[in-house]
């Protein structure tokens, strides 16, 4: 029974990590650092006075940030993205051909299946507050060989028991500091859950974001594809402007400082589509995984990121859940998340911005539908003949060739020998919504 848990702690390994990185709270500025003790856990600046963010279209601008810039997307070389027409384009037609094929089964009954909580944080050691920006729930159901990921938007605004109303990212440092109950933090969360989502979970994990960049290092950095270029704008504090983190569309490697940023960044697609991003993510470290045989790393790896990582599973446990999980069939791993469209936006008297369920039935049917999602390997695919036109400064920042620098891609019906030999699918851009 025990090593069919084991896809689970592959998840967990791989997710807590790129989880942490979620959050809003960065290190090596005392502006920043003095704004964090005065923030009610959502923390929110502006650019300085005066500046203006860049003229392109912001995508539910949830919560913006003042961050740190990456290194100079210049340097990034573009990719051709793939034809529409090739499998591996995302759609055909108007049609979705995904990575994983999936098939139909019985409904994901997530009172019969293993369920685990995994938790990143933006915590660091043990001074200090913490928010819990990423939340994700994965349910292995043995019976039918298969698992399911569930996110749950930071934002979600829910009754914290012995607390009043808060939002689910708080809920960890309550349970652990504030109620003052040891591990108490993902046993609140779990309640939490169960109250709103109907998830009862049994294991738990728990990382803090340092520990990200050098995982994704000690691994070999991890491969996504993007049907689209990706652009994120970021307010760079060395320039005093704004800037953006580009990456092109195709297969692309990350190493730990470029997927630190990817999984991060939330301006334009907010916090549901960054959960999209996570999700993908964490296949491609799964699909590592697989490439450089980390089972055999497993103690080493226990070893360097113990500090940063908390669970109630032992190194023993989880490369036997490491071992198992990776042998799962892709399209029998399906990952989903609830959204802004099944959550309403509300301002709360503080003139907090968060979301809250108010058609519960909707929600539930959310969580129970989750084996209609796609699967995981798919959970950030995008229409390839379909990518909006992206401003001329991130095309720049790209190197995408000037003879596509327009306002929309060509039809999918052009033939590849009237492209132009580097720039088979045309000028992509990135799909504005931030759904999940």
């Amino acid at each position: 029974m025990r090593r069919w848990k084991s896809w689970v702690c592959a998840a967990m390994a791989a997710a807590v990590f790129l989880s942490g990185c979620g959050s809003g709270i960065f290190v090596g500025t005392t502006r920043l650092q003095e704004a964090e003790q005065t923030s009610d856990g959502y923390l929110e600046l502006p650019p300085p006075a005066g500046l203006n963010a860049p003229q392109s279209p912001l995508a539910n601008p949830f919560d913006r940030e003042v961050i740190n810039p990456p290194a100079p997307a210049a340097s990034v070389a573009y990719t051709p993205s793939l034809l529409p027409t090739d499998s591996r384009a995302g759609f055909v037609g108007g049609q979705y051909v995904p990575f994983a094929a999936t098939a139909p089964g019985p409904a994901f009954a997530w009172a019969d299946t293993e369920n685990f909580l995994v938790l990143g944080t933006d915590r660091r050691g043990s001074e200090g507050s913490w928010r819990t920006d990423t939340i994700m729930v994965v349910g292995l159901d043995r019976a039918n060989n298969r698992a399911a990921v569930l996110s749950v938007p930071r934002d979600l605004y829910i009754e914290i028991p012995g607390y009043g109303m808060g939002r689910i990212n708080q809920v960890d440092y309550i349970g652990e500091k504030v109620l003052g109950t040891e591990g108490g933090g993902p046993a609140l969360v779990s309640q939490v859950l169960n109250t709103n989502l109907g998830i009862t979970t049994e294991h738990w994990a728990r990382v803090e974001m340092s520990g990200f960049k050098s995982l994704v290092d000690a691994v070999g950095g991890v491969t996504v594809h993007l049907d689209c270029p990706f652009y994120e704008p970021i307010f760079n504090l060395t320039t005093n402007s704004w800037d953006y983190f580009t990456l092109p569309a195709g297969d692309v490697k990350l190493d730990g400082d470029t997927a630190y940023w990817f999984v991060r960044l939330r301006y334009r697609e907010s916090d549901i589509g960054r959960g999209r991003r996570q999700r993908q993510f964490l296949w491609g470290l799964r699909d590592q995984a697989l490439r450089t045989n980390l089972l055999v790393r497993v103690p080493e790896l226990w070893s360097a990121f113990r500090e940063t990582f908390s669970t109630d599973l032992s190194v023993f446990e989880m490369a036997d859940y490491l071992r198992v999980g990776l042998a799962l069939d892709a399209g029998n791993v399906r990952a989903t998340g609830i959204s802004l469209a099944d959550l309403q936006s509300f301002t709360t008297e503080g003139g907090a911005a968060v979301l809250r369920i108010i058609d519960p039935v909707h929600v539930q049917n959310v969580v129970n539908g989750v084996w209609d999602a796609p699967a995981m390997v798919d959970a950030y695919r995008q229409d390839a003949s379909q990518c909006p036109a992206i401003p001329a400064d991130v095309q720049a920042q790209l190197g995408i060739p000037a003879e596509w620098q327009q306002t929309q891609p060509p039809s999918a019906a052009v033939a590849p020998q009237d492209m132009p030999e580097d720039a088979a699918a045309g000028p992509p851009g990135d799909e504005a919504d931030g759904g999940s």
